[in-house]
């Protein structure tokens, strides 16, 4: 059955079913979406004459009285039997028959019992000069000590058997459920910006002394040391085994058992294997910088700059790097594969993509957007391409020139074994030719900045080239080369002949 809420021109309101038959038994100041409307349970909340009081769907009150506030967590939304009522200025916990379970506090956190996570709970009470808060259980009985704050992650969520209290002095340590402090006295604990407090991981960040380490969710200090500095990224945030640690003004990357590189000047923290978007990482020294894998070996050589997150991302086999006003598109295994060209092209607020269906670099920033061919690396291909006098050719294993001279040359589906053919261009007038340099179709327009990948039909002759968003935006009819009898019997049956 479903509920809505309707209000009259008076300003009350009362709920009605799915059959227009009212529910309440009388209109409300107000009634709560929490509960019957949203689906959650049985129970809404009502205000009148600002007093709250929870009923069930038939109308009937479940709290004996009414009540200053009344909190939805619990009972209405559907999570627990119990729910917090306010009342001369401080709380109870209620059953849903309406009787009082607890002593009255300044303060019920709606965690634990009422969040129907555990049978237990956090109160607070007026100490004089400051609140102090413990946790007690289902019969009233104080499990803890009385401390500034207490951590409703850990025992009362029920998550494990411990918690976090915070003393006077405002160091905070680890408790377990019988009371013992089973950790240091820590200066400050990572709560909200990453790790097991944000469900990210099982791990959290916390400083004593001014120094850093990471603990698990038992409380055991994981890291062999305190570090100067912790970045939160990989470990703390569920991203990876890795994270980044600085030292005496250094930084390296650990794991649990240990660190697993050298210190370096800086570790860029943002991309790659702290992240666990691959296995390699960028690390710079002494002003350069150097693409590093998850075994400490030093895959690039040292750069005076390096464009290289699509390969850390592993979304890409190829990256930029420059030295002085000199940059080249490099693969991944360092070979260079791009004639040089201006480092005023790659800023660092420039948007770089590879094209690797095709061999174009797109340097785009604010004002324009530059286009870099490159030569694709294609494992065990008997083709590659290189430039020759400011064009592009294609060249046979045995370094013969198979193709003619072009501007631009698209031919990864030969280089990959996957077709015959290729696509050429000089300007933005293209045509389809065949491996060894036969032209094979019309001439046709293609502008290249548009293009994401071309795919070859031999056996029908059909190129059909995709722009950016993966549409189909050309289909180009070519005439197949055949060479054998076999070859010709099977393209005339395709042709219906």
């Amino acid at each position: 059955m479903k509920y809505k809420i309707r209000r009259r021109e008076d300003g009350k309101v009362a709920i009605f079913d799915e059959n227009g038959n009212m529910i309440t038994k009388e209109w409300y100041d107000d009634v709560s979406l929490e509960g019957l409307v949203r689906g959650e349970s049985e129970y809404y909340i009502a205000v009148k004459n600002g007093k709250y009081a929870i009923f069930d769907e038939n109308g009937n009150m479940i709290t004996k009285e009414w009540f200053r506030n009344i909190y939805a967590d619990g009972l209405v939304r559907g999570q627990s039997k119990y729910y917090l009522a306010y009342k001369n200025w401080e709380w109870a916990i209620f059953d849903v028959n309406g009787n009082r379970i607890t002593e009255w506090f300044k303060r019920i956190y709606p965690y634990g019992l009422v969040a129907g996570q555990s049978n237990l709970y956090i109160a607070m009470k007026d100490a004089g000069r400051c609140y102090k808060e413990a946790i007690f259980d289902i019969n009233g009985n104080r499990l803890t000590d009385w401390f500034n704050w207490i951590s409703s992650y850990g025992l009362v969520d029920g998550r494990n058997n411990i918690y976090i209290a915070q003393e006077e002095n405002g160091k905070y340590a680890f408790f377990d459920r019988n009371g013992n402090r089973i950790s240091v006295w820590l200066d400050k604990i990572d709560f909200l910006l990453a790790g097991f407090f944000r469900g990210e991981s099982d791990y959290f960040a916390a400083i004593k002394d001014g120094k850093w380490a990471i603990f698990d969710k038992d409380g055991k200090m994981i890291t062999k040391e305190w570090f100067d500095y912790i970045l939160l990224s990989g470990l703390v945030k569920g991203q990876s085994p890795y994270y980044i640690a600085e030292k005496d003004g250094k930084k390296a990357i650990f794991n649990k058992d240990g660190r697993i590189s050298e210190w370096f000047d800086d570790v860029n923290e943002e991309y790659g294997l702290v992240r666990g978007q691959s296995n390699l990482y960028i690390a710079s020294k002494d002003g350069r910088y150097a693409i590093f894998d998850v075994d400490g070996n030093q895959i690039t050589k040292w750069f005076d700059w390096i464009e290289a997150r699509d390969l850390v991302k592993g979304r890409s086999d190829y990256y930029i790097a420059c030295n002085g006003d000199k940059c080249a598109v490099y693969y991944k295994d360092g070979q260079k594969v791009s004639d040089d060209f201006s480092r005023d092209y790659v800023g660092y607020t420039c948007e770089i993509t590879f094209n690797e269906n095709l061999g174009v670099v797109e340097i785009k920033d604010d004002k324009r957007v530059r286009s870099i061919d490159f030569n694709l690396v294609v494992g065990e291909s008997e083709y590659y391409k290189t430039r020759k006098g400011g064009k592009w050719a294609i060249f046979d294993g045995n370094g013969n020139q198979i193709s003619d001279l072009f501007d631009y040359i698209y031919s990864s589906a030969l280089f990959k074994g996957e077709s015959e053919y290729y696509v050429a261009c000089n300007e933005d007038t293209c045509a389809v030719y065949h491996k060894d340099g036969k032209k094979v179709s019309d001439d046709f327009s293609l502008n290249i900045r548009q293009i994401r990948e071309i795919t070859f039909n031999d056996r029908l002759g059909i190129a059909e080239i995709f722009d950016k968003s993966g549409d189909v935006i050309y289909s180009v009819e070519f005439n197949p080369v055949i060479r054998r009898k076999e070859e010709f019997l099977d393209y005339t049956k395709l042709l219906n002949i």
